[in-house]
């Protein structure tokens, strides 16, 4: 069984096709990531803006193309933060049916669980294991509860924050200050985990962007998997790409090119998410919610 698992969050648009023998994956066949910025202008108009959809219009032909090529038996994508917030989500459904991608717009309990299940799909023990899932709209942090997966959802993402409070590159102080500070009170007020904690693990692309960058390496899967990112690393690399340009940003190995813009805010969110677990390090994963949708297809 040849499985597309499609994650499509507010500032990126995954692609997994995968193996599978019922919820068990056997190979990774392709794995593709396309930042498409869904979440652009959300916050402030609860709307998909019209650039967003033909970001998405175009990433999804190309990801049909892929999918027809690899012969995919079925087709999964989920949307998640952005998709939740808006008022005409019906347009992303109806783009993916053009395109032959059926789309579900899935709760925050279900994005949790997925994400979860992805991010620690290689471990033979998740107990005590808190998840981080830095997203461009809402910031995840997932662990287990009664041996079942809960999330909470706070809403903090990277394209969110750069959208509210960064206004020029270099970052100001003052506006580092303000991202922080937005970012640190949603923590404070957020329902967290109360069973102990003795491991946290980082999702998506802001923990393996700064692995790589730390790295000073292209991303590489086995490089960036289980990269451990000390709170001081990344505090000192949130200042140190807060003194760049974009360009500048961009031109470091390991960058992702256009996550450039709001690298920064991901590094200070995913570092008060951190404080607020009471961790002071977060070991990578490059798994996440498009992992969690290829072993959970049955379900859909």
């Amino acid at each position: 069984m040849r499985v597309a698992a499609l994650d499509l969050g507010s500032n990126t648009s995954l692609l997994l096709i995968a193996e599978m023998d019922g919820s068990h994956l056997v190979r990774v066949l392709h794995d593709e990531t396309n930042v498409t910025k869904m979440g652009q202008g959300v916050h402030a108009n609860r709307r998909f803006h019209p650039e967003a959809l033909q970001r998405l219009d175009c990433c999804f032909a190309d990801y049909a193309r892929t999918i027809a090529e690899f012969k995919c038996d079925k087709i999964v994508a989920v949307a998640t933060s952005a998709a939740r917030d808006v008022s005409n989500g019906q347009e992303l459904i109806l783009l993916g049916k053009k395109h032959g991608i059926p789309i579900h717009i899935i709760s925050g309990d279900k994005e949790a669980q997925l994400t979860f299940r992805g991010a620690l799909c290689d471990r033979m023990s998740t107990a005590g294991i808190a998840v981080i899932d830095v997203g461009g709209g809402s910031t995840e942090i997932i662990s287990e509860q009664n041996g079942v997966p809960k999330g909470t959802s706070v809403d903090v993402g990277s394209v969110r924050l750069t959208e509210l409070f960064v206004h020029s590159h270099p970052i100001s102080s003052a506006e580092m200050q303000a991202v922080q500070e937005y970012s640190d009170e949603a923590f404070a007020q957020a329902p967290l985990p109360k069973n102990p904690i003795h491991e946290v693990v980082a999702v998506a692309g802001t923990p393996t962007t700064l692995a790589a960058v730390d790295q000073k390496l292209d991303f590489s899967e086995d490089a960036v998997h289980g990269y451990k990112l000390s709170l001081s690393t990344i505090e000192a690399w949130t200042e140190k790409l807060a003194a760049m340009t974009v360009a500048q940003r961009e031109a470091l190995p390991g960058m992702q090119p256009k996550r450039a813009d709001v690298i920064v805010t991901g590094a200070l969110i995913l570092a008060g998410a951190i404080r607020a677990l009471g961790k002071t390090e977060a070991t990578v994963s490059t798994r996440g919610v498009r992992y969690g949708v290829a072993l959970a297809w049955q379900e859909f």
